[in-house]
């Protein structure tokens, strides 16, 4: 969002913290981007149920409801450590349901990894074993993306899907074509399956994982060669 109004991050949070006043045309930036009237903007709670905006189909959006995400925030801005919010197998069961509302969020339990890139992160506690070398109850942690605009073909994302609730795999972006998304896993004893781009609540851009393997495989770095020479012969052959 800082970008989108291009300034830097410790005056976006002033903008947040109500110690900095917008200026007309920030407002007028937010307001476009939301697809509301910068009265609304201003005098409306956004968030609330049933709120819709004007957002068009034009615009890449799917839904026209205006989705907020709620996050937990630093007792001290000025330490280099990001807050982390942990999803527990346990606590997915209504992930998809409650994940905007901030007291699920609040009651999610926090870690902090120093030095992370700047962003918004969310770990998440992963059933099954169809993304090596990712293993049942090892815990990935995600990037939060808009992913209409943001996501690339062939990466690893967490999903918040609204009938499937989360699932890790790897997306191809259909989105444009037909306003799908096939989801692959990376052990191919898992078939991929399809999804409707408008179901799609979240997406997290895998960035690592925590986890005490069984035993050392490397087989994960080949699939990741292969799967970059797959994507580089896809191109090469789109364009010849």
């Amino acid at each position: 969002m800082a970008e989108l109004l291009d300034v830097n991050l410790s005056t976006y949070r002033n903008y947040e913290k109500g110690r900095t006043e917008l200026t007309a045309s920030k407002l007028l930036k937010l307001s476009k981007y939301y697809g509301v009237t910068s009265d609304n903007l201003l005098t409306k709670d956004i968030g609330s149920p049933g709120f819709t905006s004007s957002i068009s189909k034009k615009d890449n959006i799917t839904s026209k409801e205006v989705k907020i995400l709620p996050i937990t925030t630093l007792n001290n801005p000025k330490q280099n450590v990001t807050n982390v919010e942990f999803v527990s197998v346990k606590a997915m069961a209504g992930y998809s349901i409650d994940s905007q509302k901030e007291a699920f969020v609040s009651n999610l339990p926090i870690f902090q990894i120093p030095k992370l890139p700047s962003g918004i992160y969310r770990a998440f506690e992963i059933e099954g074993n169809s993304m090596p070398p990712m293993e049942q109850g090892y815990i990935v942690i995600g990037k939060y993306v808009n992913w209409e605009r943001e996501i690339k073909n062939g990466k690893r994302y967490i999903l918040v899907l609204r009938d499937n609730g989360v699932v890790f795999k790897r997306v191809t972006n259909e989105y444009e074509q037909n306003e799908k998304l096939i989801l692959v896993s990376d052990n191919s004893e898992s078939p991929p399956f399809t999804v409707d781009a408008i179901d799609v609540l979240e997406a997290w851009e895998f960035v690592a994982f925590i986890g005490f393997p069984s035993k050392v495989d490397m087989n994960y770095i080949i699939l990741d060669k292969l799967h970059e020479i797959e994507q580089k012969i896809n191109y090469l052959a789109s364009n010849a």
